[in-house]
């Protein structure tokens, strides 16, 4: 609802006004608690190699390394390649719709009678929600909730439109269509081992990595985008990026330190979780974010790699003030690079707003075979006006 949009919406937009006054006081504990001092920049391959060294090597390892990687086409068994090759089901096509932040449900409802209406006989809409999806808090909550042995894994119960636990979404899918933040969902959903497996990857308008700068953008052309500019003007970028580091340190370090007391008092944890916590959650408090994104890059590419012949298309626009196209460029060369079969489409329609303003363009990307899409692009450029959507919204 517009209700719940406002009470959420700062907690992507800004930090908490009682971070400055926190900040010191939580740094002089986190480091007099680790024993050491801030370690500088230059000891981060030393780092690496310490946690990496107890770890099976995998596309994740390699890709968090920014190393040359292996062709994860590789690792794709007999039975999900025949999985892929036959759709997973006699059923029709089908498709998972990983929406995007503060989507409505008569928006979701929209996307699902496109689809519908395109040929997918099968159509699960999952909602992002801001509160898990957002912040690093929220990943955590996620992930321990699937990955701690023992842990009962029912989800809250959800008013949104679609509301299947995780289990259900251990399966196949045609085409998995990502929205803005939906990105940041097919992550935390295949960190925690949720075996879903697709052909298509449909990043639109995306990704938005897992890291504050990206952070930061985008939550400044949101909040530009409701009319929100004094704060914008109050605030500068370089400030607000630093804000925003200081609330995610504040948040990762409150993770270490819960499941090291957890782990303390003999709460067995398990080993995928471990695994996160001494990976991306050490990574990032010690700053290295770029290497927290290229670890979901890898995770989710490793995802696609599970079906043989899988596709990543990236549909965006250049001038789209959410996401900054040197990510999308960067995440496009990087599937290329692991051997992962990649489209780069450009549009002009605004953020996320495509499949309301030239859905011909998205279902040509879309069409069994692969063809089409760019063309359609073309000429839904040219046409460009009146959205189907109305104002249907942002990220």
């Amino acid at each position: 609802s517009d209700r719940s949009t406002q009470r959420s919406w700062p907690d992507v937009a800004f930090p908490s006004m009682r971070l400055l006054s926190l900040l010191q006081l939580a740094s002089a504990a986190g480091y007099a608690l680790r024993g050491a001092a801030p370690q500088p920049a230059a000891s981060a391959p030393l780092r690496r190699a310490r946690s990496l060294a107890m770890m099976p090597n995998s596309i994740l390892e390699e890709a968090a390394e920014a190393a040359v990687l292996t062709d994860p086409r590789s690792s794709t068994t007999p039975a999900a390649a025949a999985e892929c090759a036959h759709g997973g089901g006699d059923t029709g096509r089908s498709a998972l719709i990983l929406g995007w932040f503060f989507a409505k449900d008569r928006e979701l409802e929209y996307v699902r009678r496109m689809y519908a209406k395109n040929g997918f006989d099968e159509v699960v809409i999952r909602p992002s929600k801001v509160g898990l999806i957002s912040k690093p808090r929220g990943w955590y909550r996620t992930l321990r909730r699937q990955l701690q042995p023992g842990r009962r894994r029912a989800e809250p119960r959800s008013q949104s439109v679609d509301s299947q636990s995780l289990d259900s979404l251990d399966r196949h899918f045609d085409v998995v269509h990502c929205m803005s933040g939906g990105f940041l969902a097919l992550y935390v959903l295949l960190r925690s081992k949720v075996g879903l497996r697709f052909s298509t990857l449909l990043c639109d308008s995306t990704p938005i990595l897992p890291k504050p700068a990206a952070f930061t953008r985008f939550a400044r052309a949101y909040l530009a985008s409701i009319g929100l500019r004094l704060p914008l003007k109050l605030l500068p970028e370089r400030l607000h990026q630093w804000l925003v580091e200081g609330r995610w340190w504040l948040s990762i370090f409150y993770i270490k330190m819960k499941h090291r007391l957890l782990t303390l008092l003999g709460r067995l944890q398990g080993v995928e979780l471990n695994r996160w916590m001494s990976g991306p959650v050490d990574w990032g408090l010690s700053g290295d974010y770029d290497r927290v994104a290229t670890h979901a890059l890898g995770t989710i590419y490793e995802g696609a790699a599970q079906c043989a012949g899988s596709e990543i298309i990236f549909l965006y626009n250049k001038a789209d003030p959410f996401i900054d196209p040197a990510d999308v460029a960067n995440a496009a060369e990087l599937a290329r690079e692991v051997g992962l079969a990649v489209r780069e489409v450009e549009t002009s329609t605004d953020h996320i707003k495509a499949l309301f303003s030239s859905p011909r363009t998205v279902f040509s990307l879309l069409r069994r075979g692969g063809e089409g899409g760019e063309e359609a692009a073309a000429g839904d450029a040219a046409r460009e006006g009146g959205g189907a959507a109305g104002g249907a919204a942002r990220s």
